[in-house]
């Protein structure tokens, strides 16, 4: 007879990507190789097939240096059985961001009056389609996950239900409770410094989180050739930081998707 695996492995393995998840979950983060190369670009108007909606999405790498990428969320919805589907090529998602992106079509389906599948997890007579796509011509992405991208999936949908356009020049991170409300993410100040990068003109963040800590180098020289560096935080906030260097950006907090879809969808 076939032996069961043994219980022990298994509760261990399930402990250990719990733990795992729970650190990677705080804001949306990206996986870089070790050398940041360039990578290919996916051909999202093919992908869309002329229907459907992009959205950029903000994230922040791990590691010692952190760095802002913006990637783009493409979304598609087509007469279906109420699955969601979520592409992997050219990158791999985590269990936070899949989890994020349900969490919206719920909400998304609230706000427009859709009904929901019997699992609670699609909207009823319709399939759903999820591609997220690097920048490639600046870095390769490895894998993405976390839930901060859970406000641009639900402006997202709601774009397509309400056959609405998101505004050009418009940036927004947070995550999405059932309730609607946007919730608070990690990584605001490269998050917006890497808006600003790509253009972007509003910066959409969580209410409360327009104020930000940055570190600045401090340098003391004692005589010649003998220098400390230092880093000395400074609170500032993100709208005058912005002007003071040259950003052009202009950063509005929001409490909700229906608040951000006022301001983001024409």
């Amino acid at each position: 007879m076939p032996r069961k695996p043994a219980l022990l492995p298994r509760l261990a393995a399930a402990f250990a990507l719990g733990l795992l998840c729970g650190f990677l979950g705080y804001h949306l983060l990206l996986s870089l190789p070790p050398s940041v190369q360039h990578g290919g670009t996916v051909n999202l108007e093919g992908w869309l097939e002329n229907s459907g909606s992009t959205i950029p999405i903000v994230a922040v790498s791990s590691g010692e240096n952190p760095t802002g990428v913006v990637c783009t969320l493409a979304v598609k919805i087509k007469p279906g059985d109420g699955y969601v589907y979520l592409s992997v090529d050219p990158m791999l998602v985590g269990f936070d961001f899949q989890d994020s992106d349900r969490r919206a079509v719920r909400v998304a389906g609230s706000l427009t009056g859709y009904a929901l599948d019997e699992d609670g997890v699609g909207l009823k007579g319709y399939d759903l389609y999820f591609l997220v796509a690097g920048p490639g011509e600046e870095v390769r992405v490895e894998a993405i996950d976390g839930p901060s991208a859970g406000a641009a999936t639900a402006l997202a949908i709601l774009a397509i239900l309400e056959n609405r356009r998101i505004r050009e020049g418009y940036v927004i991170t947070g995550t999405v409770e059932e309730d609607g409300k946007i919730g608070q993410v990690g990584g605001i100040f490269y998050k917006a410094q890497a808006a600003a990068r790509k253009g972007a003109t509003h910066f959409l963040v969580p209410r409360g989180q327009s104020r930000v800590t940055v570190y600045e180098q401090v340098t003391y020289e004692f005589f010649p050739g003998w220098r400390w560096i230092t880093y000395r935080p400074r609170t500032v906030d993100l709208n005058t930081y912005s002007q003071e260097k040259g950003w052009g950006l202009r950063v509005l907090e929001v409490s909700t998707v229906e608040e951000a879809a006022s301001l983001m969808l024409e």
